[in-house]
């Protein structure tokens, strides 16, 4: 199995476990709420009605998903154009493109099949009695998150 072979299997496996975790959580009671490290790491269900930290999400429903449809689908088509260049190239660039792509299509299938997006890692700590919390997201947003923070780190380290 070449590299690309092995980029195409990466993108369908993480496609399938976020959109089977997404599945399994929309199967749950609308206030699904379970505790997995006590003070630290719960699933829930959660609808992502807008994009990262919710931005957009009061939006009124028929521009809100046309744009960002719009949006994350350009995007997605931008990095699929990047990773077809790089796609035989040394390095990890391709391969942290191929889990952008995989996010982004993820969330775009959301998007297109039912409106908002389904986000249940809920992250939160608690110092001195206050309480950190990050917002809701899912698989999809940590290959997101993951590989642009690490391609970012890839462009300083080459400068």
């Amino acid at each position: 199995m070449n590299r690309t072979h092995k980029q195409i299997a990466l993108f369908a496996l993480l496609l399938t476990a976020d959109q089977l975790t997404k599945w399994w959580i929309e199967q749950q009671l609308p206030f699904f709420h379970v505790t997995v490290i006590d003070g630290f790491f719960d699933i829930v269900r959660a609808h992502n009605f807008g994009v990262a930290f919710s931005l957009f999400a009061d939006w009124g429903n028929q521009w809100r998903t046309g744009m960002l449809l719009g949006l994350t689908v350009g995007i997605a088509a931008v990095v699929s154009a990047w990773w077809w260049r790089e796609r035989k190239m040394p390095g990890n660039i391709s391969w942290l493109l191929t889990l952008i792509l995989t996010g982004a299509v993820g969330n775009i299938w959301d998007r297109i099949q039912l409106g908002y997006v389904v986000d249940f890692i809920d992250w939160h700590v608690s110092i001195g009695g206050q309480v950190y919390h990050w917002p809701a997201f899912n698989i999809a947003d940590a290959c997101i998150s993951v590989s642009v923070v690490l391609l970012l780190v890839t462009s300083f380290r080459k400068n």
